[in-house]
């Protein structure tokens, strides 16, 4: 039934048609022309249109946050570390940021944050070995830190996660020694001593008072889980000029750790108490 009924308007359509002037003719044949292109245009590639509807471009770096960790925290909290402990401030990472304060995601062939090809892993050794000595004296794998396997664990986990979508993602001795002058260059971050406890706010404004810039807080909880405690202290640099390394520090732009608009980590507001152990 269907296809005599698809059949009679055919019929029908023929009859109109054949029934118009000649110009008439012509602005329908011209009209079914243009539908019948922007229909081909559409439909003849499915595929580009759904892969350009899934892709998310890469967010650009706006900033580089210098993160350095308090051993003895880190130690009597989320790690089990083989003495001896450092009782100074040592590098953790220095991740690029984008301008929501969000790391900026790990390179991936599928979509690519740069068009150079990062450094592989497994190449670090050779390309770190002129500053090994200094690295495993300011950023150490605190777990084992004397300990030359585990410390080329730690720095190819964090040269994977921010160091391939840097500024510098075919040069890891750039990368490594950005954060290496960085921290040379900070002879005190702050003037309290140990086995005191402070609020946030008030580690900030040390911070502040000794660097003029306000720093990122972050705690941890000690092993029982009754006290929170100042585990790292995060700082944040302008993003460079091309050839040149991190060196302008700026506020940070949360004192308190936020992930996606939300507070995350033991500490939720700068009155909290946390202990400096």
């Amino acid at each position: 039934m269907k296809v005599y009924s698809s059949a009679f308007l055919v019929f029908c359509h023929a009859v109109v048609f054949f029934q118009m002037s000649m110009e008439w003719k012509y602005l329908f044949l011209a009209a079914a022309l243009v539908a019948l292109s922007g229909w081909f245009r559409f439909y003849s590639q499915p595929s580009t249109f759904i892969h350009h509807q899934q892709v998310r471009a890469t967010p650009k770096i706006s900033f580089y946050k210098l993160s350095l960790q308090w051993p003895p925290a880190t130690c009597h909290g989320t790690l089990r570390c083989k003495p001896p402990i450092p009782s100074d401030f040592k590098i953790h990472d220095i991740w690029p940021q984008d301008r929501y304060d969000e790391p900026i995601p790990p390179y991936k062939k599928k979509n690519p944050c740069t068009r150079k090809r990062p450094t592989l892993r497994k190449d670090l050794r050779i390309k770190l070995h002129t500053v090994e000595a200094h690295l495993t004296s300011e950023w150490p794998n605190l777990t084992d830190g004397l300990n030359m396997t585990a410390n080329y664990k730690f720095w190819g986990s964090e040269w994977e996660k921010h160091g391939t979508c840097s500024d510098y993602p075919d040069d890891p001795l750039t990368y490594f020694k950005s954060a290496l002058k960085l921290r040379r260059g900070i002879k005190t971050i702050v003037r309290f001593g140990r086995q005191t406890s402070w609020t946030v706010n008030q580690v900030a404004d040390e911070v502040f008072y000794v660097l003029k810039a306000y720093p990122q807080i972050a705690c941890n909880l000690n092993p029982s889980r009754t006290q929170k405690q100042l585990w790292e202290i995060r700082l944040c640099y302008d993003r460079p000029n091309p050839g040149q390394t991190p060196h302008i520090l700026i506020n940070c732009t949360h004192i308190l750790r936020v992930r996606k608009g939300k507070i995350i980590g033991p500490c939720k507001s700068l009155s909290d108490s946390i202990f400096f152990p």
